[in-house]
């Protein structure tokens, strides 16, 4: 084992792993070619198997390459082996001895290859859990927009109070201002309304209203 093999992680090692299988299934659920579908039909005329009767010779391989078009090659490969040791005989649609109608062969070459694309899938499955993903993308896109939002937010606000701005728009010495004003008309009111400050209200206004009876100048 070489130094750069020894630091790489576990997690690592096992996606670079995984990603080989990968491949490796991948190339073997590859589409049949004409080649193949005529090495299958050689295997079993090899073995003692004969060809369907209604196909005409010289279009049994455009028939069978029609037929089995999109099927895997892998699993073209098994049906033949099973087809040659008799393997499906509990199958009512095969013959013994005969090669298989276009149809039955394409059928059983996919239902071969049922296995393998469960184990394409479940690696997939393993790589995409495996994989680590940026935070982002956790992030559902509600919710990036609601962070942008008070992202926004909050610089709006401070760039107010820095300019020294309060946030309905108005300078902060007009809110002082209007502050004290509101103070001092409360305490004027207040002191109207104190007991003290009536009395030598009420103690005021009569003396000058003596002052003005005894001097005859302001009476007339």
């Amino acid at each position: 084992m070489t130094y750069s093999e020894m630091m790489i992680s576990p997690a690592e090692a096992r996606l670079s792993t995984l990603g080989r299988e990968i491949t490796a299934l991948t190339e073997r659920l590859a589409c049949v070619s004409e080649a193949a579908v005529l090495r299958s039909l050689d295997a079993m005329q090899t073995a003692g198997m004969t060809m369907p009767p209604t196909i005409e010779p010289r279009k049994i391989v455009a028939v069978y390459h029609y037929a089995l078009s999109g099927v895997p090659a892998s699993g073209l490969s098994a049906a033949t082996q099973k087809l040659i040791r008799g393997d499906y005989a509990a199958n009512p649609n095969v013959l013994l001895g005969t090669i298989p109608k276009p149809p039955v062969l394409a059928a059983l070459a996919k239902a071969e290859a049922l296995g393998l694309r469960a184990d394409l899938a479940r690696k997939r499955e393993m790589v995409a859990a495996l994989t680590p993903r940026p935070a982002d993308d956790r992030r559902s896109p509600a919710s990036r927009i609601r962070v942008r939002a008070l992202v926004e937010g909050f610089r709006q606000a401070h760039a107010a109070a820095k300019d020294g701005v309060s946030a309905d728009g108005r300078a902060q010495g007009a809110n002082i201002a209007a502050d004290r004003g509101a103070v001092d008309g409360r305490t004027d009111h207040a002191a109207a309304h104190t007991p003290a400050v009536a009395n030598a209200f009420r103690g005021s206004a009569a003396a000058g209203v003596e002052h003005a009876n005894l001097n005859p100048a302001i009476s007339r």
